[in-house]
């Protein structure tokens, strides 16, 4: 973001964050119904414009904070407008004042043909078909292919038989590969033969989703997810030892623990956390 957007956008946060304050709102209970996350609810709140996406999408999270607090959605975010960009046509334009060198997002991993580039013929490179160059290469290679062809004639009219020898190395190494081919086949038969041990996660969560809630979810002390999920989402994560788990609009999650029957994980509009372990009796998790 450019300084102009900073100041916009530390304007209008500010100007959201008292409006929550004295709707008696929390930032998580924003988060929920807008559907993001909490941090950049309060990134927006306190200006922190280097924690927060692109600026179209900025922009599309003010208006749906401000249609929950009850404003018109629309009309507060035109007060953050996403800078106006434009492909500069010279590089050098980058370094002027005047110019702000931004490309638009939906072009920048793209390429586009300026125009057809002709191909460079150096001295010695060769030429087109049928100059001077190529025909000495054309005579050339004609006469490795006659010579190739002649000697391959030579070598299978030669008829002089040799007589085997019991000790030739070519024998032994087929004697080799004969035995190696048996060890292998031996090794596969034991192999095949053995049961294949599986271990079973002890803590298995699955979830279906049937309406849009943020979630979040920590496997044995690492965070693997945090977003929305949308509604009809099926997911699945396992763990060893502790799964933990926080759902905004957690009446919109039915989950089953280790197969168990499918619950509804809180009330609807609500935030719900649940922290699961291999002794976790399914009979006390919560079943609104």
């Amino acid at each position: 973001m450019n300084s102009a957007q900073q100041e916009q956008l530390l304007k209008v946060g500010t100007y959201l964050k008292d409006l929550r304050q004295e709707k008696g709102k929390t930032v998580d209970e924003v988060a929920n119904q807008i559907f993001i996350r909490p941090a950049l609810v309060k990134a927006i709140e306190v200006g922190d414009w280097e924690s927060l996406p692109e600026p179209v999408f900025v922009q599309g999270f003010i208006l749906r904070y401000a249609d929950y607090l009850g404003l018109n959605g629309r009309e507060v975010s035109k007060q953050f407008e996403p800078t106006p960009v434009a492909v500069l046509p010279d590089p050098q334009l980058a370094t002027l004042g005047s110019v702000e060198g931004v490309v638009k997002s939906e072009d920048k991993h793209g390429l586009k043909v300026l125009s057809k580039a002709e191909p460079i013929i150096r001295e010695g490179s060769l030429t087109k078909p049928g100059t001077g160059n190529n025909r000495g290469l054309w005579f050339t290679g004609a006469a490795v292919v006659a010579a190739a062809i002649a000697l391959i004639a030579f070598l299978t009219t030669r008829n002089t038989p040799q007589q085997a020898n019991p000790s030739d190395p070519v024998e032994e190494s087929a004697e080799s590969a004969a035995d190696n081919v048996a060890d292998t086949a031996e090794t596969t038969a034991t192999a095949e033969s053995e049961p294949v041990a599986t271990n079973a996660a002890p803590i298995t969560f699955d979830v279906n989703l049937e309406d849009d809630a943020w979630m979040r979810v920590t496997v044995d002390g690492e965070e693997v997810y945090e977003g929305t999920l949308r509604a009809g989402t099926r997911e699945s994560w396992t763990a060893q030892n502790e799964l933990l788990i926080t759902a905004g609009n957690s009446g919109g999650v039915l989950y089953s623990f280790n197969g168990s029957e499918e619950s509804r994980l809180g009330a609807p509009g609500t935030v719900s956390n649940l922290t699961l372990t291999p002794e976790t009796d399914p009979e006390t998790l919560p079943n609104p």
